[in-house]
C-alpha cells in the first residue's frame, strides 16, 4: 500500500478516457494496492455519492469506481503524494479491509461485464474507470 500520483505518461496513454479522473490544477492522490497480481491505484475523492468507496470522513474517501490498473511503473509519478492527515489516519492499518472491499467491487464489475445487456449493470460499467483496463481484469479472472 503506497500513496502515489499518476504520471504524465499515464495521462498520455489514457488521457482521452472520460471516466479516468484528471484535474489541470492538481493531481489526484491515489492509494495503490496489490490484488490478483495487479497493481491498482484508487483515487482519493470528495463528494462521493455512491456505495463503492472506502469512507475516510464524511463523503470523502477512496473511490473504487475510479480505480485504474497500473500496468507500467512509468505510470507512477516520482513526486511524493500528500493527503490530509485525517484521511491518512483513516486508512492506516486498514489495508486488508480496503483490499477486501475493492475485491467485492471487482466481483460486481466482472458480473456486470458478463451481463452488459442488463440495465441493472449498465451504470456500473459506464461510470467505472475499469472499463479501460478490461484486458487486465479478464486476464486475472482466468
Amino acid at each position: 500500500m503506497r500513496l502515489i500520483y499518476l504520471s504524465q505518461a499515464f495521462y498520455d496513454r489514457y488521457g482521452d478516457c472520460p471516466e479516468i479522473l484528471k484535474k489541470r490544477t492538481r493531481p489526484y492522490a491515489c492509494l495503490t494496492i496489490r490484488i490478483e497480481e495487479m497493481t491498482v491505484a484508487i483515487p482519493f475523492r470528495h463528494h462521493i455519492a455512491h456505495k463503492y468507496a472506502f469512507r475516510t470522513y464524511g463523503d470523502c474517501g477512496l473511490d473504487y469506481t475510479k480505480a485504474v490498473v497500473i500496468a507500467d511503473e512509468r505510470y507512477i509519478d516520482a513526486g511524493r503524494a500528500q493527503i490530509e492527515q485525517r484521511e491518512f489516519n483513516a486508512i492506516k492499518s486498514r489495508e486488508a479491509q480496503i483490499i477486501r472491499e475493492f475485491s467485492k467491487y471487482l466481483k460486481i464489475y466482472r458480473r456486470a461485464m458478463e451481463h452488459r445487456d442488463e440495465p441493472c449493470y449498465s451504470n456500473i460499467i459506464r461510470y467505472s474507470s475499469l472499463q479501460y483496463f478490461e484486458e487486465y481484469i479478464l486476464k486475472q479472472k482466468d
